[in-house]
Formats: C-alpha cells, sequence, structure tokens
C-alpha cells in the first residue's frame, strides 16, 4: 500500500488547485460578451477547483454534498459522518461546511467584482443556483456594464 502523500506533495496539490481555480476566474473575467452559460460552466469548474474535487466527483449539482465531500476528504472521513458531526462547530453555531461555503462566496464576490445577497446566499442549493446569482448580481455591478450577453 502506498505511504500517505509527503507535505511537499500535499503542498503541490495545494498549488494546482488554486491554480487551477483562479484560471476559471481568469476565464470568466477575460470572456467578452460573456454569456449565462459560460459563466454556469466556468463558476461549476471553479467551485470544484477549489474543493479539489474532479468532475467524476460531482455526480451531483448540490451545493452542500459537494462542500461536505470537500469537507470528508480533506478530513479523511465519510460524507455522511461531516454531515452528521460537524466537529468544526463553533460557539455561534456555524458548522465546517457553512465556513468553507462562505469562504467561497467571499473569493467569489472579490473576484468578479460583485456583491452576492447574504440571504439569497443562504438559499443556495445547487451550483446553478450559484450561477445565477452571481449572474444577477453581475448584472447589476458597474464593473459589468457592457460585458454580459443579453
Amino acid at each position: 500500500m502506498a505511504g500517505a502523500p509527503s507535505t511537499e506533495q500535499i503542498r503541490q496539490l495545494l498549488l494546482q488547485a488554486q491554480s487551477a481555480a483562479a484560471r476559471q476566474l481568469d476565464l470568466i473575467r477575460e470572456q467578452q460578451p460573456l454569456t449565462r452559460a459560460f459563466l454556469g460552466e466556468h463558476l461549476r469548474q471553479y467551485v470544484l477547483d477549489k474543493y479539489m474535487l474532479t468532475p467524476e466527483d460531482a455526480a451531483t449539482d448540490d451545493f452542500n454534498e459537494l462542500t461536505q465531500l470537500s469537507l470528508a476528504r480533506s478530513m479523511k472521513v465519510s460524507s455522511s459522518l461531516v454531515r452528521e458531526y460537524d466537529i468544526a462547530r463553533s460557539c455561534t453555531g456555524t458548522s465546517s461546511a457553512m465556513a468553507k461555503k462562505v469562504l467561497l462566496f467571499l473569493s467569489i464576490q472579490k473576484a468578479l467584482d460583485i456583491e452576492l445577497p447574504a440571504i439569497e446566499s443562504a438559499a443556495i442549493v445547487t451550483l446553478d443556483d450559484l450561477a445565477d446569482l452571481a449572474w444577477g448580481a453581475m448584472e447589476s455591478s458597474p464593473a459589468w456594464q457592457g460585458r454580459l450577453a443579453s
């Protein structure tokens, strides 16, 4: 059986995932005009890259399931265990999955110069919901005026 990856191997995997995710955002920012379909495709791949998941891992479009799968992989436990016993619950009741999603939303907002409404963000169920919310934020963002396909 192969041994555990070295610290350097883990570092390289993290750097590769970070680079791949950044490239997806670059593609979104560079696309002119940007279509909703293009945004959805590359935002989905961005999430998978950030979560260090492959398209084969992502048999679902359920954002919560993908978040839990990513956490499970990083903690080397089952997704059901993450769901049931999210060990990183803080005194404020915030789970690791919730924190991971919030950090992802913040990175998208910063990279795309948009603001995702907090209440609507909390209601996101699928990656398509995320793309819809980002598209709506882009439509109202001065940074994206004249850059979106109608």
